[in-house]
Order: structure tokens, then C-alpha cells, then sequence
């Protein structure tokens, strides 16, 4: 959620009405806590989607049409009978929000983006404009290197709408970024330059705590890379550690095209946050 979208949703939607996921017993489409937002026009995040979410719009709009009671709730059992099929049971509250649960909302997610796992992608060339398009939505912190200031300049103004999740660092000797790295942290290597990915992946390697690491690239890069890594001490399993090629093997065509590189990578590394 970019806190941007709520901001200007709350500014600019009135009256609205505020639905809450607030009990679950078995399964359901999102976890406690979910919310979103109606108007009489526009809603804005979900709490699951589907024929449930489709009668809570309606019965928040309902509210907003006739508002003698601040607050109702509604229980459901997702069933086939409800043209659902969790299985469990849910109990939603819907209300006209005070200025002060909207303030709640607000920091609440400014809290959530705070816990964001990290990802530092040097290298914003095809493969990396192709994954910042794909992942700056994603509750994910992207940290993006380069050392050609008109590259980030212009990925800057590309992306100019959705920098809550993204920073751009221009360093002629990116490797230094990754000291000041956070820990528990995903990187991706895909610079314009092999011997630049290879010094990003021994200074990543020096690190402890990272989450993932993966350095776009061939396999006769990846043994390149081995005898490098191995020149400077590293044994296998450090150099083993290292995803190259990014993704997975794919026989469908197109499969190098920037977009399902990024789709790939991505999958990896929201897969490596879990673990």
C-alpha cells in the first residue's frame, strides 16, 4: 500500500466507509487486521476480493447512503452456498471512520512499510527497469545502484510516482554500497560491467545475514565468477550460495526477455524473505 494512495484517497473520496477483516475461525482470503476503503465510486485496498468483498462494498455503500448507525457487523461462512470456498468463517465491521481511525490507518501503514525486507539491485539496465516495474508495488524497500548518473536519472523520473519504495544511489565504486547495507537483505548483481559484478558479489559474500544473493549472467559467467571468488578465498559453499543465472529454467519462448528475467528473480527472492 503506498501511503500516497490513501493520503489522496481520503482527501479527495467523501463520504467513505471503512470495512475490517476482524475475526477468522479456519480459513480465510486475507488475515485479520485487512481493511479497505469505499466511496460512493472508488475503493481502495482489499480484504479478499471475490463475491465476499463484492457484498461488503454494497452494504458499506448502503451505510454511506443511510448512516443512523456508525458501525454494523457482518459474519459469513465461505462456503459454495456463498459462491466461496475458504471454508471458514469471517466477521467483518463495517463504519463511517473518524478523523482518528483514519490517522490509525495511516500510521499503521507507515508502520507495515517500516518492517519491509530490503533488496539492493545494482544495475538498472533492461533486466532492472523490468524488475523495479514489477516489484515497486510489492511490500518490498528496493535500494537501486548505479554508477551512470544519466541512468538513474532517468529510471528516477520513470519511477517518480512510486519512490516511497525505492532510493537511488549513484557511486562510481557501487560495491561500498553493499557495507552500509542493512542486514537480512536480497541483492541483485546486473551491472553494465562483469568485472563490477563480480566485485559487488565478493564485498556481498563478506557480509553475514543476507537473505539472498543472485548475479544475472551464463553459466560460463558463473564459472568465471568461481575462479574469481575462489582467487580470493571464498570455498564452495559461499560461492554455491550464489544464484547464477537468476530464475529458473524455462523452455517457453521469450524466456530472456527483461520482463520474465525480472518475474523469475523476483519470485526468488520474495521466496528467500520467507525463509
Amino acid at each position: 500500500m503506498q501511503l500516497r494512495y490513501f493520503k489522496e484517497f481520503v482527501s479527495k473520496e467523501t463520504p467513505i466507509a471503512l470495512v475490517e477483516l476482524t475475526k477468522i475461525k479456519g480459513s480465510g482470503p486475507r488475515d485479520i487486521g485487512s481493511w479497505m476503503l469505499v466511496s460512493d465510486v472508488k475503493t481502495i485496498n482489499t480484504i479478499g476480493g471475490g463475491s465476499l468483498e463484492y457484498s461488503l462494498i454494497e452494504e458499506a455503500k448502503k451505510m454511506l447512503k443511510s448512516p443512523e448507525h456508525p458501525s454494523k457487523i457482518f459474519s459469513y461462512k465461505l462456503n459454495p452456498d456463498a459462491d466461496q470456498c475458504c471454508g471458514g468463517v469471517i466477521e467483518c465491521k463495517i463504519s463511517i471512520p473518524k478523523n482518528s481511525d483514519l490517522k490509525k490507518l495511516e500510521q499503521s501503514i507507515t508502520v507495515n512499510k517500516s518492517k519491509y525486507p530490503n533488496l539492493y539491485l545494482f544495475g538498472a539496465g533492461h533486466v532492472g527497469e523490468a524488475l523495479i516495474t514489477q516489484a515497486c508495488n510489492l511490500p518490498i524497500k528496493i535500494t537501486v545502484v548505479d554508477s551512470r548518473l544519466e541512468i538513474i536519472d532517468a529510471i528516477k523520473c520513470k519511477f517518480n510516482d512510486q519512490n516511497e519504495n525505492i532510493d537511488f544511489i549513484v557511486d562510481v565504486l557501487p560495491e561500498r554500497v553493499v557495507r552500509t547495507s542493512k542486514d537480512h537483505s536480497a541483492f541483485l548483481v546486473m551491472t553494465h560491467s562483469h568485472s563490477t559484478d563480480f566485485n559487488i558479489v565478493e564485498e556481498i559474500l563478506r557480509r553475514k545475514n543476507i537473505a539472498f544473493v543472485g548475479m544475472i549472467g551464463s553459466k560460463t559467467k558463473k564459472l568465471s565468477l568461481k575462479k574469481h571468488l575462489k582467487e580470493k578465498g571464498f570455498d564452495n559453499r559461499e560461492i554455491n550460495s550464489i544464484k547464477c543465472p537468476i530464475g529458473r529454467t524455462l523452455k517457453m519462448n521469450n524466456k530472456k526477455l527483461p520482463e520474465v528475467i525480472a518475474a523469475l528473480a523476483i519470485s526468488d527472492i520474495l521466496e528467500s524473505f520467507n525463509e
